[in-house]
């Protein structure tokens, strides 16, 4: 009892010492101005570390997430970007607005002023006043250092788990966590309230509406709709939009009074003349890009890997930045492809081996001239089809299964070994089916529906609800003709 005793009068002690510390802390940070406010705000770091972490972040997203090659895009989206922090509470900063070479929807911004767009955000955009309103809301954020108060806030939480975590060891790597997190996570209600009252207030003083932020919503809400039900094509829970205006509903009253009262209170900027959006995104890439491979239908083509594949035509396939994914319908049968290089010369069964065990109907592959080996297993209670096929030094490995079945993949492993064998080179004819996917500007013509366009689109999949997704026409809108509208070639 003795030693129990002694280690807690300890660990008080250190947790005392530990609170003091944190107290100092707060004396000492806590007396930041809030740019936007002029209050007070606690934050843990200077302007200039703030700089720096959002230089150090830049290079890391950069990384991980390559940039949209058209320059004069880029230059068009910087010009936009630079005029709106003109309007900013922070001018003083430099903005970096950058589109990055990603279908996902979403934007977002570091601390500093860099700002990222998505290429897949802004091919659902109609017009230059929506790109504005995005823009304008992730200057908000940055503006009143969001993610700078995010952070301070969790590294002020680690702290105090620190005090009380002191004999864990865990303690610097749970502070880092909650660091990141907190940099790159969503917003909370508050916040995202505030950037859009920000954004909306520098898209009016630079000559834009402020209902842009409601076409915006539109568009967002949209999509909302859509992924739930291809969520329930795929039989997995919907995936919910954590960026921009992500956490209003369709009918926000409080959107809409921040919406009015600027508009009652700012003085509008000189009205823009022309808008020309729609012909700078023009021949824009749509969907999947080059380098990541390109679906068509059920059928897989990727220049740069020289490879082919195909699906049962009732399957869909999902190109996602780590793995292709082939799925039945209902998402009740998946196969995973991954890759990695080869480091080892070794066979395929031995490959395997090293990664596997406890195997049965072990078989040796060729195909279309690529060796490999595949076997079934079980891998928490599922019965598992894997499979390794090498070509050009590097290891195709395959893993399917079976959603909800524990005790076999019986009914699903012919079309997995179907998938697996239609492995092969691309031919010379195929070459032109790796390209991706393009934006092109088309006037309605009488007589045009969307079900028309989308028989002569090489979306992959849905393709009438994804024409009418990017033109703001979803579910059910009629076309008009004489408008300018986007299809996908």
């Amino acid at each position: 009892m003795g030693r129990v005793w002694n280690k807690g009068i300890e660990l008080a002690y250190l947790m005392k010492i530990h609170f003091l510390i944190l107290l100092f802390i707060v004396s000492l940070v806590s007396c930041a101005v809030n740019p936007v406010t002029g209050k007070q705000d606690f934050v843990m770091i200077s302007e200039e570390q703030e700089i720096q972490m959002g230089r150090e972040y830049n290079s890391q997203i950069l990384k991980m997430n390559p940039v949209y090659e058209n320059q004069e895009l880029q230059e068009y989206v910087q010009s936009i970007g630079e005029s709106l922090a003109l309007k900013s509470h922070r001018p003083n900063l430099i903005y970096r607005f950058t589109i990055l070479d990603s279908p996902d929807i979403n934007a977002f911004a570091l601390p500093g002023g860099y700002i990222y767009i998505n290429r897949g955000l802004m091919s659902y955009f109609s017009s230059e006043e929506e790109l504005a309103a995005v823009l304008g809301h992730e200057i908000g954020h940055v503006t009143a250092r969001h993610s700078v108060r995010q952070y301070s806030q969790s590294q002020l939480m680690g702290i105090l788990s620190a005090a009380i975590e002191i004999n864990s060891g865990r303690t610097a790597g749970n502070i880092a966590n909650l660091a990141s997190g907190a940099l790159l996570s969503g917003y909370g209600r508050e916040m995202e309230l505030e950037a859009d009252d920000l954004g909306a207030q520098y898209i009016y003083q630079d000559g834009y509406s402020p209902q842009g932020m409601y076409d915006v919503l539109s568009v967002l809400k949209d999509q909302e709709t859509y992924s739930k039900k291809i969520a329930e094509q795929r039989g997995q829970e919907p995936r919910s939009y954590h960026g921009v205006f992500a956490s209003h509903p369709s009918n926000d009253l409080r959107l809409q009074e921040v919406l009015d009262n600027v508009s009652n209170t700012y003085q509008k900027g000189n009205e823009k003349t022309k808008d020309i959006y729609l012909e700078k995104i023009e021949g824009m890439v749509f969907g999947d890009s080059e380098q990541s491979g390109i679906r068509r239908g059920n059928k897989f083509y990727h220049g740069p890997l020289n490879l082919f594949m195909s699906s049962p035509e009732s399957w869909e396939i999902i190109n996602t930045p780590n793995q292709l994914i082939f799925m039945s319908p209902f998402g009740e049968a998946v196969l995973q492809m991954t890759l990695e290089d080869l480091n080892f010369k070794e066979s395929p069964e031995s490959y395997l081996r090293r990664f596997v065990s406890n195997t049965y109907d072990d078989t040796s592959l060729n195909v279309n001239g690529f060796e490999g080996f595949t076997v079934k297993t079980y891998r928490n209670g599922k019965e598992t089809r894997m499979a390794v096929i090498f070509k050009d030094d590097q290891v195709y490995q395959l893993l399917g299964y079976a959603k909800n079945d524990y005790s076999n993949i019986s009914q699903y492993d012919s079309e997995f070994l179907n998938i697996i064998n239609s492995f092969r080179n691309l031919k010379e004819e195929e070459r032109v089916l790796s390209k991706p996917l393009r934006l092109k500007i088309y006037k309605v013509k009488e007589g045009d529906s969307y079900k028309s366009l989308a028989s002569k689109s090489s979306i992959n999949i849905n393709a009438e609800d994804q024409l009418r997704l990017i033109n703001g026409d979803y579910p059910d809108k009629t076309l008009k003709a004489g408008r300018l509208i986007k299809i996908v070639q």
